[in-house]
């Protein structure tokens, strides 16, 4: 993935027409590469797929241990 998940809640109720639309072409962009992996073969399922997403979860939290409070 070439860019992670936003951080940022949507409130669909204040957001800007203008914030909508950069924050629906940022979500078309990570859909796109995402439909480009998968056409070309990369992919991840069952317990190579699980062994990626716990080093996922323990490099961000590792990331969360750094920062000050």
């Amino acid at each position: 993935m070439g860019q992670p998940a936003s951080n940022h809640l949507v409130d669909l109720e204040t957001e800007t027409p203008a914030a909508r639309q950069a924050r629906l072409e940022w979500e078309r962009a990570r859909l796109d590469e995402a439909y480009d992996d998968i056409a070309n073969g990369r992919v991840l399922s069952g317990d190579d797929a699980l062994r990626w997403l716990e080093n996922e979860l323990a490099e961000a939290e590792a990331a969360l241990a750094r920062e000050p409070e």
